[in-house]
């Protein structure tokens, strides 16, 4: 990951400048709510499109992001140039080694050392167009249940 992408860690969030609303997303380490547990007006950390790794507890649940956002606490942040629904999916299928013995973490250096198999960018947008239209479908059949 560490060669095809660039990687950074969430930091702390700033308590004074965090609104309920607002135009830039701050997303923690959590599955619930997509992560977002606050917004800032003026400033982000990474610029769309990216995606989120989860770094502690459910490690490497990944998210493909399409808005300018700022990872704090344990969050993972990729930038790159692959499509970021395939590159997600792609992170979603490893099976994390979780080297701690309390909770389990992913770390930045750890993430960087996996690797994926990347197909053409034209394969990528198909695969990823393809994953944006079974989720569709998924959500349109548990609505009706």
């Amino acid at each position: 990951m560490g060669e095809i992408s660039n990687i950074i860690a969430g930091g702390d969030k700033n308590i004074n400048k965090i609104k309920k609303y607002g135009k830039y997303p701050v997303i923690a380490n959590s599955i619930n709510k997509n992560g977002i547990v606050g917004y800032y007006d003026n400033e982000y950390r990474v610029k769309a499109p990216a995606v989120t790794v989860t770094g502690r507890g459910e490690i490497g649940h990944a998210v493909a992001r399409f808005q300018n956002f700022t990872p704090i606490v344990r969050l993972l942040a990729l930038s790159s140039k692959l499509d970021p629904i395939f590159l997600a999916n792609s992170i979603n299928k490893i099976r994390f080694f979780n080297e701690s013995t309390g909770v389990p973490q992913l770390t930045k250096p750890q993430l960087s050392t996996y690797s994926i198999i990347i197909p053409s960018v034209e394969e990528q947008n198909n695969i990823g167009k393809l994953i944006l239209l079974i989720e569709k479908y998924i959500h349109l059949q548990q609505r009706k249940l």
